[in-house]
C-alpha cells in the first residue's frame, strides 16, 4: 500500500512512467464525466467515480493483474487495507473478473484525505468504506511494467 498526501507528490515519484501519466489523467477528468460508468485510458488502466457508498463492498476485494488506486474528490476516504496472506477467502479468485474475496475485517482503516492517491497491491486486499459525504476515483491500473522500487 502506498499512500500519497496530494497529486504533486504522487506525480513526483511516478508521473515519468506512461500507465502512472495515464492515472493522472484520469483523476484529472473522472468528476467532470458521469458517476459509475467506466471508462479506460490506453489499455492500461480504466476508472470511474462516485459516492464511496458506491464503492463500497461488504466483504474485501483483491486483485491479481491490476492495482487498485483510491482517489477521494471532496473528503478524507476510510479504506481498510490487509496483506491478502492474513485474510480468509471467501471467493475464489475469477480470472473473468480479476478478483478474489475476502472476509471484511475490523481493522483501523487508512485515512486517504480529499486529493490524495491511495495505491493497493496486487498482494492486498481493500475495502472502501461508507461516507456518506465523500467521492472518490477508483482506477484499476495493470500491474504489467515499471510498478514501485520497493518491490
Amino acid at each position: 500500500m502506498h499512500v500519497y498526501e496530494n497529486r504533486t507528490l504522487f506525480d513526483l515519484e511516478l508521473s515519468s512512467v506512461k500507465k502512472w501519466m495515464r492515472v493522472g489523467q484520469a483523476l484529472d477528468i473522472a468528476p467532470s464525466l458521469l458517476r459509475d460508468v467506466a471508462y479506460s485510458i490506453g489499455d492500461s488502466l480504466t476508472y470511474w467515480w462516485d459516492r464511496t457508498a458506491g464503492l463500497s463492498t461488504p466483504d474485501m476485494v483483491g486483485s491479481r493483474r491490476y492495482l487498485s488506486v483510491i482517489a477521494p474528490i471532496d473528503h478524507e476516504a476510510l479504506v481498510v487495507v490487509a496483506p491478502k496472506a492474513d485474510l480468509e477467502l471467501t471467493r475464489a479468485y475469477s480470472d473473468l473478473d480479476d478478483r478474489e474475496r475476502f472476509a471484511a475485517l475490523d481493522l483501523e482503516p487508512v485515512r486517504v484525505p480529499a486529493g490524495g492517491i491511495l495505491v493497493v497491491d496486487e498482494d492486498e486486499a481493500f475495502r472502501v468504506l461508507p461516507e456518506p459525504d465523500a467521492a472518490a476515483v477508483m482506477i484499476r491500473v495493470t500491474i504489467e511494467g515499471y510498478s514501485f522500487p520497493n518491490k
